[in-house]
């Protein structure tokens, strides 16, 4: 019994010992592993695990940075909170772009033939809100970011734009002095067709009180009021109506980006004397949010424009999606929101950048906006044509340059 005994002990100290030395060899690999990550694959890691940050040699991050932008990769809704100031229940989806705006990476498509369709017309007009006079002197505070805070690349991060996760932003041509330098300015001219209004997305998206297969209550019947609007303030506006997302009577909201890019380049070819591209939508957002603010005594619906960079931090460059007018969209987006910002209280969301195209390439003054969600009514979202169409003139006209000068 005694031998039996103290054979069990030596055993059991000799796997002690083999414990002790995998443990040992685990955490050397686990450090080593780790200390070749840091040396090595550093970039990589900013770029893709802290994607709204772009990393180089002559940079130093802050641990805090570090930390809330972990946070907005691991848990973007917690990071939607502070910038929204709202509940978990209105901004889990409220502020999420939706699925379709996901589009294939395969760059082949098959051609499919456009069901058009039509629509009865509406039994009333929002005129009371497409005069160019009804817009009243700006009375609500205003929101005018510094020079210096602008060329803070963190600061403009954190203040102008959500960074979808799935991809990511350089500081060179996020540079703001290039971005704000960049001349957006347009004339005034009725001679030839100046601004082009389009909407990938129409019979799809529909709003609180929208009639059923009615689409002027759509974002189509926005467009009629955006270019009243515009042509008030002196500029020649092609609003193209055509459905982009039906194809053989059934709604595909992804293709549709297809069929409405080869509809405005006939467009843009009939008509170069476009410079300006709007695609006008509306947002799909959580059932309890409610996108309005008040305007001149006006219930209004909030816009958020939106960036499509071509760019994944899974696949980086996306070549066959490539958007020579990439720096310059953004620019124009940028001058729009500053001008929004410094003009009108709490009516625009922060500008939205996200991988892939949008057919935004198509323009240097190419823009995406989205004008509330679903649960706004039509009246909000006619209502919210009127600043944004004077957002539009300050910008094109160059009255918005004192305000970020």
């Amino acid at each position: 019994m005694k031998a039996w005994i103290q054979n069990v002990g030596q055993l059991n100290n000799q796997e002690g010992k083999n414990n002790k030395w995998r443990s040992v060899i685990v955490t050397g690999c686990l450090l080593g592993c780790i200390l070749y990550c840091g040396i090595f694959q550093r970039e990589a890691i900013v770029r893709d695990m802290i994607p709204t940050m772009h990393y180089s040699e002559n940079e130093t991050i802050s641990w805090e940075q570090i930390q809330k932008n972990i946070m907005e990769w691991v848990a973007p809704v917690v990071v939607y909170q502070d910038y929204y100031c709202g509940t978990y229940e209105d901004i889990y989806v409220g502020n999420e772009i939706p699925d379709y705006f996901y589009q294939n990476e395969d760059a082949s498509s098959t051609q499919t033939q456009l069901a058009l369709e039509t629509s009865p017309p509406m039994n009333q007009s929002p005129e009371e809100v497409m005069s160019v006079e009804t817009v009243m002197p700006i009375t609500t505070p205003r929101i005018r970011y510094s020079r210096e805070q602008l060329g803070d690349f963190q600061f403009m991060i954190d203040n102008c734009y959500v960074v979808d996760s799935t991809t990511y932003v350089d500081r060179e041509e996020m540079n703001v002095d290039t971005l704000l330098s960049m001349d957006m300015t347009m004339q005034q001219d009725n001679s030839d067709y100046q601004i082009l209004i389009y909407h990938t997305h129409s019979t799809s998206e529909t709003f609180a009180d929208s009639r059923p297969g009615v689409l002027e209550d759509t974002p189509v019947g926005l467009g009629d009021t955006l270019t009243e609007l515009l042509e008030g303030y002196g500029y020649k506006v092609y609003h193209d109506r055509t459905v982009y997302d039906q194809v053989d009577g059934q709604t595909d909201r992804n293709y549709a980006y297809t069929l409405s890019g080869q509809g405005i380049d006939r467009i843009l070819a009939e008509h170069p004397s476009i410079e300006v591209v709007i695609d006008l939508h509306r947002d799909g957002v959580n059932e309890n949010t409610h996108l309005v603010t008040t305007i001149n005594g006006k219930p209004t619906a909030k816009i958020m424009f939106f960036n499509g960079v071509s760019r994944t931090t899974r696949n980086g460059e996306l070549e066959y999606l490539a958007n020579p007018n990439r720096q310059a969209n953004l620019a124009f987006s940028l001058q729009m929101y500053l001008t929004g910002t410094a003009n009108y209280e709490d009516f625009m969301r922060r500008t939205y950048i996200k991988g892939y195209q949008y057919n935004l390439n198509r323009r240097p003054k190419a823009t995406l906006i989205e004008v509330g969600g679903q649960t706004n009514t039509l009246e909000e979202a006619h209502n919210a044509m009127i600043p944004l169409a004077e957002i539009l003139h300050q910008v094109l006209s160059g009255e918005s340059k004192n305000l970020y000068e």
